[in-house]
């Protein structure tokens, strides 16, 4: 590994900080000054600084990528990559496909401190293929979509170069992603998993019901669930960690609402989203009482219509974190 790629791994692993960001411009002031140069300028530009001083370094950021920008994405455009763009000096996130990803992650992860990615799947080959490759441990969050998500998922379940992967989004995925993600004893970091606009049967809830996963955030927003599923969900045991629950868009009612008010395995919920559902006012006091979902701070039941007089109680037990 070289000292510039050494730095870039730092970048990757306080994303925060400028101390590595501005080491990087120095490495790189001999061989490319003006890219040096864009990161001190997007690194400064955050900060607090008189307005024409603020004018000054956007005009020659504007200026930087106009002369230069071209051939800094000319390596990342073959790999079609869609859209790069950079902050604070990097390119941190990549969209591609996963044949590119897999033909020219290497490079790419070797260019820049590339952390998020989201890969368009055909049929999984080639994220398996990528998820063999050292440089794939630099991911901290992903996103799958696309008619391979499936295939995908199974490929990320078992993969040996995925235990600091913290969060993950599948679009479009189906039973089998969530069953491999119940079962898989590789993603031991993930804490955040979306599984929104999916397309789940009320029988995956129940997998995940009963699996030991380490899970804060979960996101089944339009995922096709119905009471049924909620009600699975509600009895799980192993989702003790859980402090998000969105199930918005979801065809669920007063139903699902009365089993999570009584979930004891979901007790650590701090935010549940129940936006354009079909719960009622009655389902949404369910949760009026501190014993339902103890820790519960925020509560949104968006775009439903409710009466203001009817929800005072859950208005005094949440206050301003009750959105309706």
């Amino acid at each position: 590994m070289s000292d510039y790629q050494a730095l870039l791994a730092k970048v990757v692993e306080d994303p925060a900080s400028d101390a590595a960001r501005l080491a990087c411009a120095e490495v790189l002031q001999a061989s490319d000054p003006a890219r040096a140069e864009l990161i001190r300028v997007q690194v400064a530009l955050p900060g607090r600084m008189d307005p024409a001083r603020r004018l000054d370094l956007k005009r020659r950021e504007r200026a930087l990528m106009d002369s230069h920008g071209r051939g800094w994405f000319k390596p990342l455009l073959a790999a079609s990559v869609q859209e790069p763009s950079y902050r604070r000096g990097f390119i941190e996130e990549l969209t591609l496909p996963e044949e590119s990803l897999a033909t020219h992650g290497a490079d790419l992860f070797a260019r820049e401190p590339v952390s998020r990615l989201t890969v368009g799947t055909r049929d999984g080959a080639g994220l398996a293929l990528a998820l063999e490759q050292p440089w794939f441990s630099q991911v901290r969050w992903l996103r799958l979509r696309g008619a391979g998500v499936d295939a995908a998922t199974r490929a990320l379940a078992s993969a040996t170069r995925v235990g600091r992967l913290p969060s993950l989004v599948l679009v479009g995925a189906g039973d089998l992603s969530v069953a491999e993600l119940a079962s898989s004893r590789a993603l031991t970091a993930l804490r955040s998993v979306s599984l929104s606009s999916s397309h789940l049967s009320d029988a995956s809830m129940g997998l995940l019901a009963k699996a030991e996963l380490p899970w804060e955030r979960l996101y089944l927003s339009g995922s096709g669930l119905s009471d049924e599923g909620v009600a699975l969900l509600a009895k799980a045991k192993g989702l003790g960690a859980l402090q998000w629950l969105a199930l918005n868009r979801n065809e669920i009612g007063d139903d699902a609402a009365v089993a999570l008010a009584k979930s004891k395995g979901l007790a650590s919920l701090e935010r549940l989203e129940l936006s354009r559902t079909e719960v009622s006012e009655e389902g949404a006091l369910a949760f009026r009482s501190t014993k339902a979902l103890p820790k519960l701070r925020r509560l949104e039941l968006l775009d439903i219509g409710f009466d203001p007089d009817v929800m005072a109680p859950l208005v005094k037990r949440l206050g301003q974190g009750l959105l309706f």
